[in-house]
């Protein structure tokens, strides 16, 4: 598709034993035990790489959630929990286990706490990292077809279906307010849905102008997308630039590219009804967020920051755009010598802000119910284990994630998109 994300590091955590205190364990709850250390071990290792399906990995993570489960709601007989409406109540062993985990924007220390939900929470977010990343290896692949474009649309849509989840569900939850910048930060959490929904429909622009849709949806379209990417980056500026500078920087780019090319296509559109000097107006402004854009892509590549370092305007889509501007603006100064003769306003157009076809929401992401291996008796045989207490923070390595292959090939196509 070429184009290029900004992707956050995954987050690192310890390794959980799972060894509980049970005056009287018992082989369900040894195996219970057991199998939330190799379910955690193993999500943890299949999220790693950006390369594996989502076949592979969504397995992995409602297994892990549901054995999870008790530990974050109580568990009821089953009379009881077929009565039951709402949210369940909370369980009786949240506290019993001490959960330690790395913030993406704050460093290799750890931020620990003895609250199930906590660690629910953070797998979440490390495991919707992990579809941003598998969206922008689809995205960057040499030859993209339909199918797989239309994957790196869903993938996105389910990263923000995750966050949300996040945020509605597990943050009003929490024992204690999530650390300031941490990954459950709600501002970093809007920052992600907000992020991975302009993506997403990213792809939708790249498929409009490949299917030559009229140009005030594909503005509209692309207006809608800038105004994502720069609420995105305004949840954002709160925080200290050393924390989120990399990232605004790049949120910052995506909108003025956006923005570009919403100007760019308002102005066709307008010379399309012979409204010359408006569409030049229009034109000069997608060559002045152009400018910009280049602008914030060089300060970018400067920063340092968690995400890897990548020259976005050295990518086709960007380099495809700037031609294309300034073709449609030769054009209508041409026909406006020699046909129109209109005066160019000193007001910039309005850009249509309301696309009728196009607009991405995230996916719904539902919490799988409990584990088999649950019931009253597990329940009940763990349920006088005692609140654990937080250890020393520890400093943890950063998560060795496999890499992604960028594809260095030019496509053929009007967006710089390969969408076939």
């Amino acid at each position: 598709m070429a184009h290029w994300f900004h992707r956050n590091v995954l987050k690192a955590t310890t390794n959980q034993k799972f060894e509980l205190k049970i005056a009287n364990p018992t082989d369900a709850t040894r195996k219970l035990c057991s199998d939330l250390k190799l379910s955690r071990i193993r999500l943890l290792d299949v999220i790693k790489n950006p390369n594996n399906s989502s076949d592979t990995i969504e397995p992995a993570f409602h297994s892990y959630l549901s054995l999870l489960y008790g530990f974050i709601w109580e568990i009821n007989s089953v009379a009881e929990q077929d009565q039951h409406v709402g949210r369940p109540n909370p369980s009786k062993l949240r506290n019993v286990v001490i959960y330690k985990w790395t913030q993406t924007l704050l460093g290799t220390n750890t931020y620990s706490s003895a609250d199930s939900v906590y660690e629910a929470a953070n797998m979440s977010v490390n495991v919707g990292l992990w579809f941003m990343k598998h969206a922008a290896m689809l995205a960057a692949k040499d030859d993209i077809n339909m199918n797989e474009a239309k994957d790196v649309h869903t993938m996105l849509r389910r990263a923000a279906g995750i966050f949300t989840f996040v945020q509605t569900e597990f943050l009003p939850q929490l024992a204690n307010p999530p650390p300031l910048g941490s990954d459950l930060d709600p501002r970093i959490l809007n920052a992600y849905v907000n992020q991975c929904t302009a993506e997403a429909q990213e792809v939708t622009v790249a498929r409009a102008v490949e299917l030559k849709h009229n140009a005030n949806l594909i503005s509209a379209l692309a207006n809608e997308t800038s105004k994502l990417f720069l609420d995105a980056a305004n949840t954002l500026r709160s925080f200290k630039a050393e924390i989120t500078g990399q990232w605004i920087k790049y949120l910052e780019f995506k909108a003025a590219f956006y923005q570009s090319y919403a100007y760019n296509y308002c102005g066709e559109n307008l010379l399309a009804m012979d409204k010359c000097g408006e569409a030049i107006k229009a034109l000069q402004e997608s060559e002045a967020c152009l400018k910009k854009a280049k602008i914030l892509c060089q300060e970018y590549g400067k920063i340092n920051g968690p995400a890897p370092k990548i020259k976005p305007d050295e990518h086709t889509v960007f380099k495809r755009l700037a031609p294309i501007v300034k073709l449609t603006l030769d054009k209508c100064n041409r026909e406006n010598g020699l046909i129109y003769h209109h005066k160019i306003p000193g007001e910039i157009p309005v850009l249509d802000t309301k696309a009728t076809f196009g607009l991405v929401s995230p996916i719904d992401f539902q919490m799988q119910s409990y584990h088999p291996v649950w019931n009253l008796d597990v329940y009940k045989t763990l349920s006088g284990l005692t609140s654990a207490k937080v250890e020393k923070e520890q400093n943890l390595p950063p998560v060795k994630e496999d890499a992604i292959h960028h594809s260095t090939k030019d496509p053929k196509n009007a967006s710089g998109c390969i969408l076939q």
